[in-house]
């Protein structure tokens, strides 16, 4: 019966956890296009013209404006992966495969939580943080980061319990030599055997010699990367030259200062709270149950997720652990009535339930499914159908849509701030849109633009182009709009499609 119970709870937050990353892809703003790109030109000419593939690790291979600024590619191999996924099942299956991945990482952490806690606390505390683990909706390479996270989590936490052999420490090096060339979060491997390590040196004044032969092994099979040593301190360097703010790497202090709209924000916070409180509580009423290892890592994906809220998903997954098993060994401390006990387990799960509704109910009016958004393609396809010509001037979010769409057509400028000076952004991109008088140095012939781009700038831009003379508007749909400049070389295009002003202005 127990065995039963326990599909019954997984199935349900399966299926919470499934209706929150149902997600149609949005193309024209998600950084999926490039890495496709990136994969698709690492398979094609690994064997033919390695110069090439050099210059897509190594530079900003894809933009006109800094093509040899130096750039380290460190999600390339999770570019190849989706790629040769890509060409096998296409988008939609892409989706699908994202979908199990993450059903597969929830289920690491469900079976590990099982061990330690009860059916019942592991459904609450699931229903509650389903929404903020399923935070990273977007397909990435980041999904394999957040795989390994739970392999080498897994594996330590059962070689440690003594659940399973020592000799299951061999596989860790290996997943490190697949992970430093797919996500930059390889990090995290070298992280969590320390973290034990650490564990172990608090509770037993020394280091477990088979952990610190994986910790080593790890450390060192991280410089079989094709940028070494650069490669393997990159995590601590790709903020030196990021010049533009991007939301998911910003601050809950700095968005709510914003009024910014993110139901997840007040989750975390409530989460946090819960974490560390439950924390508290197993110090002082268990104290030699008390877990360092899974306090450290709350502690530092709580501190992640405080400062830039795309690291929402990892502080899920280690609360949602975290407090299931404090939940039990505080509750295993308390003595209720049977009745109380009753009453106090329906109204928690009615009250996560509502507040689950209530704090989520925006995302009950997006576009459920897999695959595309329809017509995501269709200015792409316009553009190629066509043949016009750059060079484009793009908005920061469309980059990636373009470069999958239109490469070797190059970009303006993509979703990478690392792979532009900072300068770039300060003193050209902002400015120009905020300046026509900026904007004229640059010769361009169209301007593809993702017109959902809310910045001030941007916005302030696109009235003016509008209504500017010497620009023409051609196409225009749900995500994206396409001027051509009026010279000889458009005449003919702009008689065909030009759009009546009228259909822009705000009424």
């Amino acid at each position: 019966m127990c065995r039963t119970y326990e599909i019954i709870v997984l199935v349900i937050l399966l299926i919470c956890f499934g209706f929150f990353l149902v997600n149609k892809i949005n193309l024209t703003t998600a950084d999926l296009g490039r890495h496709l790109k990136n994969g698709e030109i690492v398979v094609n000419n690994a064997f033919s013209d390695f110069n090439i593939v050099k210059k897509v690790l190594n530079t900003n291979f894809y933009s006109y404006t800094y093509s040899d600024f130096p750039f380290i590619n460190h999600h390339w191999g999770g570019g190849v992966i989706l790629y040769l996924l890509f060409l096998l099942i296409g988008f939609n299956g892409l989706s699908l495969i994202y979908i199990l991945l993450s059903f597969i990482i929830f289920f690491i952490f469900f079976k590990l939580a099982k061990s330690k806690s009860s059916l019942f606390i592991i459904l609450l505390i699931g229903l509650l943080l389903i929404p903020l683990i399923s935070a990273r909706k977007e397909i990435r390479p980041e999904i394999f980061s957040y795989l390994f996270i739970a392999l080498f989590f897994y594996v330590l936490w059962k070689v440690k319990n003594k659940e399973i052999s020592f000799k299951w420490l061999i596989v860790l090096p290996i997943i490190q030599l697949f992970w430093i060339n797919i996500h930059i979060y390889f990090v995290f491997g070298i992280f969590i055997i320390g973290a034990f390590l650490f564990e172990e040196l608090i509770l037993k004044k020394r280091f477990d010699k088979k952990l610190l032969y994986s910790f080593f092994s790890v450390t060192l099979i991280s410089f079989l990367n094709p940028f070494n040593i650069s490669g393997l301190m990159y995590p601590f360097n790709i903020f030196k030259e990021y010049g533009y703010k991007i939301v998911e790497n910003q601050s809950i202090f700095f968005l709510h200062r914003l009024d910014f709209n993110n139901p997840n924000i007040l989750l975390f916070k409530i989460s946090f709270i819960l974490l560390f409180l439950s924390f508290l509580l197993v110090f002082l009423l268990n104290r030699k149950k008390f877990s360092i290892v899974l306090f450290i890592f709350s502690l530092v994906f709580g501190f992640m997720a405080c400062f830039a809220i795309r690291n929402f998903t990892l502080f899920g997954l280690f609360a949602f652990l975290s407090i299931c098993i404090n939940l039990k060994l505080i509750l295993d401390k308390i003595k209720f009535k049977e009745n109380v006990k009753e009453v106090l387990i329906i109204i928690s799960l009615l009250s996560i339930v509502l507040f689950g509704v209530f704090n989520n109910f925006d995302y009950f009016k997006r576009e459920i499914g897999i695959g595309l958004l329809g017509g995501n393609n269709n200015a792409a396809e316009f553009f190629k159908e066509n043949d016009l010509k750059g060079p484009i001037f793009n908005n920061y979010d469309i980059g990636g849509y373009l470069i999958y769409h239109l490469y070797p057509e190059k970009v303006f400028v993509d979703n990478r701030p690392e792979a532009y000076p900072v300068s770039f952004f300060t003193e050209e991109y902002i400015p120009m849109q905020e300046n026509d008088n900026v904007f004229v140095n640059y010769d361009f012939n169209a301007i593809f633009f993702y017109y959902h781009d809310f910045t001030p700038w941007a916005q302030e831009f696109l009235i003016r182009k509008v209504d500017d003379s010497n620009w023409a508007p051609v196409f225009a749909d749900s995500y994206s709009i396409i001027f051509l400049k009026r010279n000889e070389l458009n005449k003919e295009l702009i008689n065909k499609f030009e759009l009546p002003k009228e259909m822009f202005k705000v009424k």
